[in-house]
């Protein structure tokens, strides 16, 4: 009986091993990862900088009216990249009524590129000048650097009074796998792309854009917003998109 019960026993333990064993060797099954279903706008800069100047503007002679001042959107290096001929500057002005001029200059600033007449702003907020045919005097080549300057007008006949900003921009060729994700006819997934590889200028215009064609949607307008704030300018980052000159 005593024999009977320990080969009982150890009938018991084998099963139990073998039932372990078939456990350890069942294949795991894989855990799905988490699908992604939003995805931000997040600029990443270039390894290239320029001179500052893109705050507030600089006065160089008359007064102009309280609280009258510029602020250009360009990143915090204070030079942007476009992959195209004709990009889009963004700029806030703080009060209506002002006669702002925007100017292209070739890098060491001795020609002309593009110059705007007397643009009359209507009223404070944010506003793009896109570069036409018509006002420019020279390509906008592919490896070269501009200067750009957006200038408020003290005195239309006394120059001298202007009060201005400046920044750069840099005009590159896209590599092969932005082009491949530019392909993509979706506006947002676009911007990802361009904010992805640093192109500054094409990401504003693409959320620019995106906000004029669905104003009452929020997402775009969201993306804007903290874009902004990731370069440094919190201070205009909810001002309005108000006018569009080319």
């Amino acid at each position: 009986m005593k024999r009977f019960l320990n080969f009982t026993a150890l009938a018991m333990a084998v099963f139990a091993i073998a039932l372990t064993l078939s456990s350890l060797l069942t294949p795991m099954q894989a855990v799905p990862a988490p699908i992604l279903l939003t995805q931000k706008v997040n600029f990443k800069p270039p390894d290239v900088t320029a001179p500052q100047n893109r705050i507030g503007g600089v006065q160089r002679g008359c007064q102009l009216r309280d609280g009258l001042f510029i602020t250009p959107l360009i990143p915090e290096s204070n030079i942007g990249l476009t992959l195209t001929e004709s990009p889009t500057f963004f700029v806030y002005v703080s009060q209506p009524s002002a006669q702002v001029e925007f100017t292209l200059l070739n890098e060491d600033q001795s020609e002309v590129v593009y110059e705007t007449t007397f643009l009359k702003i209507d009223q404070a907020g944010i506003v793009g000048v896109s570069l036409s045919e018509k006002g420019k005097t020279k390509n906008i080549e592919v490896g070269k650097r501009y200067v750009w300057s957006f200038a408020l007008v003290c005195d239309p006949e006394d120059r001298s009074g202007d009060k201005f900003v400046k920044g750069w921009m840099e005009r590159i060729e896209p590599q092969a796998s932005l082009k491949s994700d530019l392909a993509n006819p979706d506006s947002m997934a676009k911007a990802i792309a361009y904010a992805k590889n640093g192109i500054w200028y094409e990401t504003l215009a693409t959320l620019a854009q995106m906000q004029r064609l669905a104003p009452d949607d929020s997402e775009p307008r969201t993306e804007w917003t903290q874009l902004l704030q990731s370069q440094g300018l919190e201070s205009i980052a909810d001002k309005p998109l108000v006018q569009s000159f080319e």
